[in-house]
């Protein structure tokens, strides 16, 4: 009886820790090359989890949009392109003519609920300081019922001609959209982006940016770079390092409605410097 009631209490804490980890993870499109020929194969990650890591992959069910963009064009790559392997989602595409391409992938909202203790130290960990501020002044100890979802994009460069469709919207709620082409830029350049709720600037946005071979010291360094958006949702920072480098956001808001609390959006876009 004592071996029974062990495994079930070892069963339960592996879910619950389980669903816990599930539930503060970004979320990143990329790619082994960033620079490749037209007409070629190439195969595309999502990972789930951190930069480095996937923790799971992705239902293709909860896939809400998956667009790939170039030279003006905007289609969609077929669910049936999608297999898992491994904890990652890969997707085949093939590229055309030269330019500079956008691939996107867009989550539909999805529901997770937390104690008030699990809640602040998930916006502690993931650095949702706003909300973390305002939660905290509420002194709540009730359970929180957050709605979530991610939208993702990746820039890379097909051939030696430069495009602008590495600036366009998705039609996303959250988007991270750029405002200098990243394949144009070096190491000492700066790079200016944009933010846009629901196609509305951003103000005030605390926004992260990082590179495939930035360690931080601890979680609280994950990120080399911390900015914020001004009135307009821009911003910009430094590039310091050759790379494959992410700009990172949740935007998260409290909201009036029966069934939740708060309603967050992340999202990510990946790209290469060399």
């Amino acid at each position: 009886m004592k071996k029974a009631f062990f495994r079930m209490a070892l069963l339960g804490f592996l879910v619950v820790m389980t669903w816990k980890a599930g539930s503060a993870h970004e979320m990143f499109l990329k790619a082994e090359d960033y620079f490749l020929a037209p007409d070629t194969s190439i195969v595309l990650k999502l990972l789930n989890g951190t930069f480095d890591e996937s923790l799971n992959a992705i239902d293709v069910e909860r896939m809400q949009d998956v667009s790939l963009v170039f030279n003006g064009q905007k289609i969609h790559p077929p669910l049936s392109a999608w297999y898992d392997a491994e904890n990652i989602s890969f997707l085949d595409i093939e590229t055309a003519s030269p330019g500079t391409y956008v691939a996107g992938v867009s989550t539909r909202q999805n529901m997770i609920t937390l104690s008030a203790a699990d809640f602040t130290s998930y916006l502690k960990h993931d650095g949702i300081l706003d909300t973390l501020t305002e939660f905290e002044k509420t002194g709540s100890t009730s359970d929180v019922r957050e709605r979530y979802s991610k939208h993702v994009r990746m820039i890379f460069q097909v051939g030696e001609k430069r495009s602008e469709d590495y600036s366009r919207a998705l039609g996303y709620p959250v988007e991270i959209l750029l405002q200098d082409n990243p394949y144009n830029l070096a190491v000492g350049d700066t790079l200016g982006f944009r933010i846009t709720y629901e196609g509305k600037p951003i103000g005030n946005q605390l926004v992260y940016a990082s590179y495939q071979d930035f360690y931080g010291s601890d979680e609280a360094a994950a990120h080399a770079i911390t900015v914020r958006t001004d009135e307009k949702g821009l911003a910009n920072f430094v590039i310091e390092a050759k790379g494959i480098w992410y700009i990172s956001l949740i935007h998260m808001k409290k909201i009036d409605d029966p069934d939740a609390d708060y309603q967050s959006d992340w999202a990510t876009v990946t790209f290469e410097i060399r």
